[in-house]
């Protein structure tokens, strides 16, 4: 019993050193591969140094209320403190790999083929180019889709199937980020293809064909006559989303 009691003394005296091990860990983890995309904008790195500058301050602050006359009263403080810091991580390793899909594109949804972007579609980039070829954004599409028009793309995204299209029609889309995940804006096309697609919904695809621009009650709607779709492996959550810039 006092083996435990002695083992539980010292691992509480060490808790602010295992807290900062963990969440440095977490740290260096979220950059490497610039995992830290799947949550924000790349162009936000600074927040990442102001994110290491808070934790060394936490991580201090947390580390000065442990001194060798204190350490045995706070123990109970101390345990409540550290089950608190470990939730956001606890956090992060629920959410990541999750991505937005169908059923939030359902709901945020737009206008196919409609979006409204000011200034050159040069100033738009896509990090997410997972695959081999020549792929270009559903943002650059449809932020300068009469350059586009009538010419042939490839283009990648993900599957929906709303229930009131046919066999023979879906919508290709991707969410573009402005800040972070929570403001994401849905982007799709419709494509039309040939012969029946068996596609389940949040597939990911690479779409070959025709890029069209038509006025339907006034308003530019863009799509593609597809002669090619093939299926892709699913991106890792860092290379799912396109941005602004």
């Amino acid at each position: 019993m006092q083996k435990v009691k002695t083992t539980v003394s010292l691992v509480s005296a060490c808790l602010p050193a295992i807290v900062y091990v963990i969440w440095l860990n977490a740290y260096f983890w979220l950059l490497k591969g610039g995992r830290y995309q799947a949550f924000i904008q790349p162009k936000f790195w600074p927040l990442l140094i102001l994110a290491l500058l808070l934790l060394l301050a936490f991580t201090a602050a947390f580390i000065s209320q442990f001194s060798l006359k204190s350490r045995i009263s706070l123990k109970f403080d101390a345990w409540a403190k550290a089950a608190i810091l470990m939730l956001p991580l606890f956090f992060l390793l629920t959410i990541y790999g999750r991505s937005l899909g169908t059923d939030a594109f359902s709901k945020r949804t737009l206008n196919p083929g409609q979006i409204v972007i000011q200034g050159d579609s040069n100033q738009l980039k896509s990090p997410s180019r997972t695959s081999t070829g020549h792929v270009t954004s559903l943002l650059n599409l449809l932020a300068d889709a009469e350059k586009f028009d009538g010419k042939r793309v490839t283009a990648e995204g993900m599957v929906y199937r709303p229930a009131k299209n046919g066999e023979k029609t879906f919508m290709l889309f991707r969410f573009a980020i402005i800040c972070c995940a929570a403001d994401a804006l849905p982007l799709s096309i419709e494509v039309q293809t040939a012969t029946a697609e068996n596609l389940k919904n949040d597939t990911w695809v690479r779409v070959e064909g025709r890029f069209n621009t038509d006025i339907i009650g006034g308003k530019q709607v863009s799509n593609i006559t597809a002669d090619r779709v093939r299926p892709l492996p699913t991106p890792p959550p860092e290379k799912r989303y396109l941005f602004f810039y």
